[in-house]
């Protein structure tokens, strides 16, 4: 079974704003904190005029759309059921910037299986976190390698993909094209 996630870059700021909106229980990163508090204070009106003038009314729908088959288990985790696996797409969040991730797990069997696309020049120092039976195989890409491991828990590979995940390893803030903030001007 492959799992393919894609999260366009696109409003990627407001986007996790509205997935906060949803699900109260998301942590965000403490550098959007004020721009939360600007979406709170909105009206039912104003935050759908919002909605509409960023145009990412569809990104609420699909998430909405997404739910009917995925149950939303809490703190940025979704998770569906095929048979003998579970399988969970994980929200990471660092230096506004976000993605999804999967993980799987199977009835009767140790840990989750996760991939975790590490930059290719932090391979080294990878490599030293790893604990003994969590590495499965490595494949090489331009850019980074992506690390095929077995971990024994959901948190450890949260921790681990929001420290060495390509998209959270450089620090680097992705644009935010809307700034809101609740203070007075």
């Amino acid at each position: 079974m492959v799992i393919y996630v894609y999260v366009s870059r696109h409003r990627h700021v407001e986007k996790l704003l509205l997935l906060k909106k949803l699900h109260q229980d998301i942590r965000l990163p403490e550098d959007l904190n004020d721009a939360w508090a600007a979406i709170e204070e909105l009206s039912r009106a104003e935050y759908a005029a919002f909605v509409d003038f960023l145009k990412i009314g569809e990104f609420v729908t699909s998430v909405k759309r997404l739910e009917e088959e995925w149950q939303y288990g809490g703190n940025g985790i979704w998770q569906k059921r095929l048979g003998p696996f579970m399988i969970y797409m994980i929200l990471l969040m660092g230096y506004g910037r976000w993605t999804v991730r999967p993980a799987i797990s199977k009835e009767n069997m140790r840990g989750y299986g996760v991939e975790i696309p590490v930059d290719t020049g932090l391979r080294e120092d990878f490599m030293r976190v790893l604990e003994e039976g969590e590495l499965e195989e490595i494949h090489d890409h331009v850019e980074n390698q992506h690390f095929h491991l077995t971990v024994g828990s959901l948190e450890r590979f949260i921790d681990m993909a929001q420290r060495w995940d390509y998209y959270f390893s450089t620090r680097t803030r992705w644009r935010q094209t809307v700034f809101m903030s609740a203070d007075e001007p």
